[in-house]
């Protein structure tokens, strides 16, 4: 038994349900922070080639969870194993009200003590789940400093535009109709998304051409990456960083060679 815990009350979950899921088309699992002092739930998690990274946040508030404030308050680590599953769980108390308590322990790795979830205990009257929690050994951690100095900085801005929902569901939809994996995104005298058969203008830049062209290729499967939302986009020599319009979700989709 964990020696500390951090209490919730739980509430039609369904945000935090759909704020997780965001993150299985990465990966299954999930490193998942609870920032008892910022309020909020953290995660961020990247795939096998770091050519996709995403990090996002929400509040306790807006997820459904009322938290019992702790004497000391801690961000804590949780590993969990299957986000899908971790979903169907949650359905299991259909909306209605439920405590949700994370027992956690310092734990020493590599002669770091960690605050690490042990394990996740959901209960009302009539039912209760524990779940444990994965070992922190199957993620590789990515700390606040290195998402923000080094994953999502840009060394110089080539271009910048907005990306609505429409633009994102509309280019999903258009690469569906091929088969061709790669992507190309083209600054030059205008904003440009081509695939192999199509070309979509993303931003009209009249006056500001100097002659020049910057392009970055990409995989499909990456930009299926980016959730459907407003987004304001940046773009380097070699990535892209798409920032959420309430900056609480960032994607960096970094440039893949052709073969």
């Amino acid at each position: 038994m964990a020696n500390k815990k951090i209490e919730f009350v739980a509430k039609d979950v369904n945000t935090f349900s759909a704020w997780i899921k965001k993150f299985s088309s990465v990966d299954k699992g999930l490193l998942l922070e609870i920032d008892e002092p910022g309020g909020r739930f953290l995660a961020k998690t990247y795939n096998a080639e770091h050519s996709v990274v995403k990090l996002s946040s929400i509040d306790f508030d807006s997820a459904g969870f009322t938290v019992k404030p702790s004497k000391d308050p801690k961000r804590v680590k949780v590993g969990i194993y299957n986000i899908v599953r971790m979903m169907k769980i949650m359905d299991q108390f259909d909306n209605e009200e439920f405590s949700f308590t994370v027992n956690w322990d310092d734990v020493n790795y590599k002669n770091v003590i960690e605050f690490t979830g042990l394990s996740l205990v959901l209960k009302n009257k009539s039912l209760k789940i524990t779940v444990d929690c994965t070992s922190l050994d199957i993620f590789g951690y990515i700390s606040d400093e290195l998402f923000t100095d080094t994953i999502s900085a840009i060394d110089e801005i080539l271009t910048e535009f907005d990306l609505s929902k429409e633009a994102i569901e509309q280019i999903n939809q258009l690469c569906s109709l091929e088969d061709d994996k790669f992507l190309e995104f083209k600054n030059g005298a205008n904003v440009y998304l081509s695939g192999k058969a199509f070309e979509l203008l993303l931003k009209e830049l009249p006056g500001e051409h100097d002659g020049s062209e910057n392009t970055i290729d990409l995989f499909k499967d990456q930009f299926a990456n980016v959730d459907v939302e407003d987004y304001a986009v940046q773009m380097d020599e070699d990535k892209l960083v798409f920032t959420s319009e309430d900056k609480l979700s960032i994607t960096v989709l970094s440039e893949v060679v052709k073969d």
